[in-house]
């Protein structure tokens, strides 16, 4: 991957200064302000102030948990929907862009773009999509695979999790995300999203309603 103009590396993705900027990637145009859009043929990572970002042109986006699938973001778009496949990747953040996040959010859903999330598989990853996600929304979620799902799931990192699932089992959720945190406790799940890429793990798009 290059790392060039508004760009950011494997590296400098994890920390510094780039806590502060959104950090974007895909297969389309990132729209701009105040600069030239980063063109689809870009091979590096926009990192970029809010403010700088034209979200009226924005269509459709989705936000991602992990900041090193961000540095994969071509084998993320490949395993999309196809329908997906031209949505623009947002970082969820680790520093202060993630508690810009929700206003982030507010601003694609007054402008209509559609949004969509994509997080790891478990209570921790549901959890998240729940508390930033409104029913206007989508998630990204795999296709049931359990022979798959078992060679491939942290069944520690589930048992760390009981604590969160039952809160998150007495709240008011979506029907969608009822229905996917019924399995995953049925089955104690806890799939990470860089696991779901890496096995090719068919993936669809539901509505967060």
């Amino acid at each position: 991957m290059d790392a060039a103009g508004p760009g950011i590396s494997e590296k400098s993705a994890k920390g510094g200064v780039f806590q502060q900027l959104i950090s974007l990637a895909g297969n389309v145009d990132i729209p701009l302000k105040s600069q030239p859009d980063v063109p689809k043929e870009a091979r590096y990572v926009a990192s970029v102030e809010l403010d700088d970002l034209d979200i009226q042109r924005f269509s459709r986006v989705l936000i991602i948990e992990n900041g090193e699938l961000m540095v994969r973001w071509r084998d993320v778009v490949l395993s999309l929907p196809e329908e997906w496949q031209s949505a623009v990747l947002v970082y969820r953040g680790h520093g202060k862009n993630q508690k810009d996040l929700p206003t982030l959010i507010e601003c694609f859903d007054n402008n209509d773009v559609e949004v969509g999330f994509f997080y790891d598989y478990d209570p921790a990853g549901l959890d998240m999509v729940e508390q930033l996600s409104n029913e206007k929304h989508y998630w990204i979620v795999p296709v049931q695979n359990l022979e798959l799902f078992r060679s491939i799931n942290k069944l520690d990192e589930f048992l760390k999790q009981l604590e969160l699932l039952d809160r998150l089992k007495n709240r008011a959720v979506s029907a969608s995300i009822r229905e996917h945190l019924t399995f995953i406790e049925a089955n104690t799940l806890a799939i990470t999203q860089e696991h779901l890429i890496r096995n090719q793990c068919s993936l669809v798009i539901e509505r967060l309603m």
